[in-house]
């Protein structure tokens, strides 16, 4: 390593507070970044679901509001809370938003050659095709399955 001190200020150019703000490709993308902060409150209001269903006692011959009572609270009050509806709204069209993009993004970041032996790669319409398809069709099969086991 050179013991050659230098005296040169390095060039820091001032940056406002909004700089995100005055381009628009900026923009959507830190509107894009966050969404995770929604997607953040879905996760952990599923955890608290889950962990409360598991305090549940389902030894008892017969499941009384008692023994189900943390489930119960989460279910009826939290999730009834408006807003907490409000919220879940709100986190429902910024997840969608996410996919939108992401979907819109994919292309761009990963690169589907069309087989082993060309450079030639899946067309970028076909690729957002098959995530479009595969969200469909893992909302459809979650929606069945919600209505199968549904009282």
């Amino acid at each position: 390593m050179s013991e050659t001190k230098s005296y040169r200020k390095p060039y820091n150019p001032p940056v406002e507070a909004t700089w995100w703000a005055k381009n628009p490709f900026f923009f959507r993308y830190m509107l894009r970044e966050a969404t995770a902060v929604l997607g953040l409150f879905v996760g952990l209001e599923i955890m608290l679901g889950v962990f409360l269903f598991s305090l549940t006692d389902f030894n008892d011959p017969v499941i009384t509001a008692g023994s189900a009572a943390p489930y119960l609270w989460w279910v009826q009050d939290f999730l009834g809370n408006p807003l907490i509806i409000l919220l879940n709204l709100a986190s429902l069209v910024a997840v969608l938003f996410h996919a939108v993009t992401w979907f819109a993004l994919m292309p761009k970041a990963v690169r589907v050659f069309m087989n082993k032996t060309t450079t030639e790669l899946l067309p970028e319409s076909f690729v957002v095709m098959a995530l479009y398809g595969a969200l469909g069709a893992v909302t459809v099969i979650v929606l069945l399955a919600a209505l199968i086991t549904a009282p």
